[in-house]
């Protein structure tokens, strides 16, 4: 038999045995008891246990001294000193809770058995007060509400719109939701998710426009999640989203309000997490990447004239470097005499070929713009800027790659950016790797049927069962009203029909007539 080492419990044995039980053990039969939480909540310096003993009333007051608020806590430790003091009877622990209970009107009593509830309150800011010989407690929303203050988010700018962005507290977030959407209609359904983090969760929809078939897929995903902890959207992200292997997003993500509000109102679903400022919304669409808030800010002319370059830039972001190689190499005969004349020039003496040249470039590209990404933002941008001409323009004295091979590279890097979403820049920002391979092994063949795989890729995606490329294919005449250009706002009548099919009427609105001479 080999040697195992056995590690010595720390302490008493038994003592630590126990004691892992009872935070193993959520049995609701389990009586909480101030003896129990201790074990609960042993070793743990920030759980505060203070003891109320007044006149014939006893006592104990639990909260976590990091996030209650002592403001809070003054007026609840004065209340109870005042009922408690106030009888010369042994007090009715009971009477004492209804009491608290039309003093403090967002307090809640909870059962002692209920030691799962009681527990997360007190993790979550709560105050609980446990009274001797009383199978309820009294649990006091002493939370601090200190955070980052409301402000533009740094992902999503626009020149014309609302300037706030959401935050990290939940509640905040849900506020502005209701501050946008004044209506009865707007439902919010909360959810715990972790078994370590019990990060809280809330699926808000407007219930006269989202179908409930999307709703329920939302309820039963999120609920069927088994995890240790969420620490950010992008855990729900993965868990929940379609075709998981997919490099297409098929959640959607954003920092504004404004947005959300009207994906809600297109009938989307939002999932809002605690403890980070992204909002999730579903499903989602292939077009809508390319649409941004400003879209609908400014007038359908400028936005659809917009939305038209952010396609072409796409297409750029994607294709440029592989066009460039597949011409140069392979495909020479479709290029002008002059043309070829002076791109044979450039690249005479080079030593490496032009499929490894732009794999170079591009790889020193990124690598740039991630350390500029990392570095402090006094001196990241300064350094991806200079560092990109200076490497750039050594490169090319150098003899290692050409000119025309650094236009082309810093175009493509450019276009990325002019894409709204940052989870779907991504995408194009890498995609244009395996299409710089294909044409340089297969020249504009290879182009091709890299296009034909991504286009029958993105036909058999779905997002909450819904087809990822609607209202395009499977068409829809109201969809295509916002799609490459945006139309104005009194002809799009109903909403796109794949989201929103049992109300489909947005407004009545004629367009404006002209004035009488």
């Amino acid at each position: 038999m080999p040697n195992v080492k056995k590690w010595p419990l720390f302490g008493n044995a038994s003592q630590n045995i126990k004691t892992r039980q009872l935070i193993e053990t959520n049995r609701s039969d389990t009586p909480l008891t101030i003896e129990v939480l201790k074990q609960r909540f042993q070793y743990c310096d920030d759980i505060v246990f203070q003891p109320l003993n007044r006149g014939y009333g006893k006592g104990t007051l639990v909260f976590l001294k990091e996030i209650a608020s002592n403001e809070a806590l003054s007026e609840v430790q004065g209340v109870l000193f005042e009922l408690l003091s106030e009888s010369a009877a042994k007090p009715d622990p009971t009477h004492l809770l209804n009491v608290l209970s039309t003093r403090f009107l967002l307090g809640k009593v909870a059962d002692v058995k209920d030691a799962r509830t009681v527990i997360s309150g007190i993790l979550s800011g709560c105050a609980i007060l446990l009274l001797e010989e009383c199978h309820s407690v009294f649990m006091f929303p002493t939370a601090n509400s200190n955070g980052r203050s409301i402000a533009e988010p740094n992902t999503d700018q626009v020149v014309r719109g609302p300037r706030e962005g959401f935050v990290e507290r939940i509640d905040t977030n849900i506020l502005l939701l209701r501050r946008r959407i004044q209506s009865s209609s707007l439902k919010v359904q909360y959810l715990t998710v972790g078994k370590q983090s019990h990060t809280r969760l809330a699926i808000v929809y407007v219930e006269d426009i989202a179908e409930e078939s999307i709703v329920e897929e939302v309820r039963r995903r999120l609920t069927d999640i088994n995890i240790d902890a969420i620490l950010e959207s992008n855990y729900i992200e993965e868990l929940i989203a379609d075709g998981p292997y997919s490099p297409f997003p098929t959640i959607y993500n954003s920092e504004r309000p404004d947005r959300v509000c009207g994906d809600l109102l297109e009938g989307k679903v939002a999932i809002v997490t605690d403890g980070t400022p992204f909002v999730l919304t579903v499903p989602a669409l292939f077009v809508e990447f390319f649409q941004s808030n400003e879209d609908y800010y400014d007038s359908f002319y400028t936005a659809s004239i917009i939305r038209l370059i952010r396609v072409f830039g796409a297409i750029i972001a994607m294709l440029l470097p592989a066009f460039y190689v597949a011409v140069t190499t392979i495909h020479q005969d479709v290029m002008q005499t002059p043309l070829l004349i002076r791109v044979a020039g450039s690249r005479e003496d080079l030593p490496f070929p032009v499929m490894i040249e732009a794999l170079f470039m591009q790889l020193t590209f990124e690598v740039v713009r991630e350390a500029g990404l990392r570095m402090p933002k006094a001196v990241g941008n300064a350094v991806t800027i200079v560092g990109t001409l200076v490497i750039g323009q050594a490169a090319v004295q150098a003899g290692l790659v050409g000119a025309l091979m650094v236009i082309v590279v810093a175009l493509t890097a450019l276009t990325t950016f002019i894409l709204p979403n940052y989870s779907f820049m991504q995408v194009f920002r890498y995609g244009n790797f395996p299409m710089l391979i294909l044409a340089g092994l297969f020249g504009l063949m290879g182009i091709l049927v890299g296009l034909m795989l991504l286009l029958a890729h993105l036909c058999s995606l779905r997002s909450f069962g819904v087809p990822y490329l609607s209202p395009v294919t499977p068409s829809a005449k109201e969809g295509w009203k916002d799609v490459l250009i945006r139309a104005p706002w009194w002809s799009m009548k109903k909403r796109n029909p794949v989201l929103a099919d049992n109300n489909l009427q947005r407004s009545n609105n004629e367009p404006p007539l002209p004035p009488e001479p």
